[in-house]
């Protein structure tokens, strides 16, 4: 469990957000529908059933939600409800579009920019495995699948010119994503900005990695980096050939890091159920998650991201912005819905609990 002296440090340096300047997030916005099911064997037997029963017909009792999704629309909402000023540019048009814009109109703190173009679709499967809480995305990415940010208006332009930070995220959704990261992180820089990556997925993009490495990583655009412990996985072995294994222990997780940041030249972060940890070069520090029962998973990365930039803007401490991370994390897989805490909520969660 925290201090309450770190807990009051935290604090103190989080609540200093909305002076700090902008936060730019691009560029995936999905319409999101969770699917909670027992057992996904249960539900192909019963689709089969279906099927063979007069072709077709209907399953219920399936509890269903449908929110706004997608990498940088989430990341974007829980960095606006932490209190930081956000520039999110998304791509949507029509129904979606105005979708967007009721989610963000509580909001004032997040200035929403969209790019013409038809938003993403997923379906996300959450049901336990072995014991083990898992979430399956069936995507169509729509028009962020070959995004490569030509279409930025002098708006989208000066978002990101006058930013602290400038994130971009789903790369693995877009074939355009190595040019749309060099494009974008070039510019950034150009104007001071730090840049932060977060790739999702990317085991149906390994081809993709190499180019993303002489185009983005060896030329030094990209200062921090978040990922999965798969994420993780999959670059490492493609670029490095280095293997974590699937039962790795905390030395695997840590020789990963460090080798992921000596390769690229960045920081990079790998959040995980039992720790999180941050690699600067061969300097690690890690810090333990919450022990909660997880009850919702998908977004959970985004949730931790947005705390994590918000622990970079504010200059947090290695330690302090990763159990902030945590506890934004933690807090929000405990949740019965995908509801984004907000960082009063998080300060409350790290004060009452007593697992940690």
């Amino acid at each position: 469990m925290l201090s309450s002296s770190a807990i009051s440090r935290i604090d103190q340096s989080l609540k200093q957000l909305p002076t700090l300047g902008g936060i730019c997030v691009m560029a995936d916005f999905f319409v999101d529908r969770f699917v909670r099911v027992g057992s996904l064997d249960e539900l192909v037997t019963k689709m089969k059933n279906k099927s063979a029963k007069g072709g077709g017909g209907s399953i219920r009792g399936i509890r269903q939600t449908e929110i706004k999704g997608g990498n940088a629309v989430n990341l974007g909402y829980a960095l606006g409800l932490l209190g930081a000023n956000v520039n999110l540019i998304a791509i949507a048009d029509s129904l979606p579009a105005e979708m967007l814009r009721s989610t963000f109109a509580g909001i004032p703190n997040v200035n929403l920019q969209l790019v013409k173009g038809t938003s993403g679709y997923t379906i996300a499967f959450e049901y336990k495995d072995k014991g083990r809480e898992v979430n399956v995305m069936v995507s169509d990415a729509g028009d962020l699948s070959s995004f490569d940010g030509s279409s930025f208006t002098q708006e989208n332009k000066d978002s990101i010119s006058k930013s602290k930070i400038v994130a971009v995220t789903n790369w693995s959704a877009n074939t355009k994503g190595n040019e749309l990261c060099e494009r974008v992180f070039s510019f950034a820089k150009q104007n001071g900005a730090r840049t932060f990556f977060d790739p999702a997925d990317p085991s149906d993009s390994v081809q993709m990695l190499p180019g993303l490495k002489s185009r983005v990583f060896d030329k030094g655009l990209i200062d921090y980096v978040s990922l999965n412990e798969n994420e993780a996985r999959v670059i490492s072995k493609v670029l490095l050939n280095h293997d974590l294994p699937q039962g790795y222990s905390f030395d695997d997780l840590t020789k990963t890091a460090t080798i992921l940041s000596d390769s690229t030249g960045t920081i990079v972060d790998i959040h995980t159920r039992p720790i999180s940890l941050s690699a600067k070069g061969k300097d690690v520090i890690a810090r333990k998650c919450h022990l909660v029962e997880s009850k919702t998973v998908t977004g959970a990365g985004d949730v931790w991201a947005a705390a994590d930039l918000s622990g970079y803007l504010t200059m947090l401490t290695t330690e302090d912005r990763l159990s902030f991370a945590n506890s934004a994390g933690g807090l929000y897989v405990s949740r019965e819905s995908a509801a984004t805490p907000s960082l009063t909520e998080i300060l409350e969660f790290m004060r009452n609990d007593s697992n940690h």
